[in-house]
């Protein structure tokens, strides 16, 4: 593609961009360098290095060159196409032609119209697919447990008994008693107090068979008294 393919392509895509109707109509020469493709305007777009480049293109079309336009009065186009013809021709002598008049190949037109248009902005990159985040755990389900005046918390386990919702597991060395508040001992599993003899493992209510944890006086499902002895030989 040479300057005045590029000149032809570009004033075409120009034009059915935001003056469709003018591809088929003619107009003044002048309006061709001075409000349709100005060399100030448009050179960027154009790729011209210099305006003797640009003049140089604009006059190659008038006078023809390619078949790409036409001018009436005829002897113009004629005249334009004696200046291209001689050793140094004049790059801006179309001017003098500035009254007459032009209209586009229609042939050159559609073939450029329905080409891929070299001057259309370049599509937007599509953005970058990013993976799906994988939805977090769900959290562990915790149960208090009354440690003497404070209240800790332990994962839940499965018990096959359903009816015993509070799980009472004293851990050596973990827990103290929850009756007097001494640490329990780590060598052996505690099921009574070795200090006070406070039973520690979980009991039924002896009215309605809810289990009461260790250091309970009354029963939270009926009310009733269910004070435990002190030790294992207390009867």
């Amino acid at each position: 593609m040479d300057d005045l393919d590029r000149l032809f392509n570009y004033l075409v895509a120009h034009l059915q961009e935001t003056a469709p109707g003018r591809l088929s109509k003619s107009w003044q020469v002048s309006e061709l360098y001075q409000r349709l493709i100005p060399y100030r305007a448009h050179r960027r777009q154009l790729g011209f290095e210099s305006i003797e480049d640009y003049e140089m293109a604009v006059l190659r079309l008038l006078a023809g060159e390619r078949g790409y336009a036409s001018l009436e009065p005829a002897d113009a186009q004629e005249a334009l196409a004696a200046e291209m013809a001689m050793a140094h021709p004049n790059p801006g002598s179309f001017r003098e032609f500035a009254a007459a008049t032009m209209i586009l190949d229609s042939s050159a037109v559609r073939r450029v119209a329905h080409s891929d248009d070299a001057y259309a902005p370049p599509p937007k990159p599509a953005p970058p697919e990013t993976a799906p985040r994988s939805a977090p755990p769900p959290p562990t389900p915790v149960l208090p447990i009354a440690v003497g005046d404070t209240t800790a918390e332990m994962p839940t386990t499965e018990v096959s008994d359903q009816k015993r919702a509070i799980v009472f597991e004293p851990v050596p060395g973990t827990f103290a008693c929850p009756h007097c508040a001494r640490a329990l001992p780590a060598e052996r599993e505690a099921i009574f107090c070795p200090f006070c003899g406070e039973q520690l493992d979980v009991a039924d209510c002896r009215t309605c068979g809810e289990p009461i944890a260790p250091g309970w006086s009354f029963c939270l499902a009926c009310g009733a008294v269910n004070r435990r002895g002190r030790s294992a030989n207390d009867g």
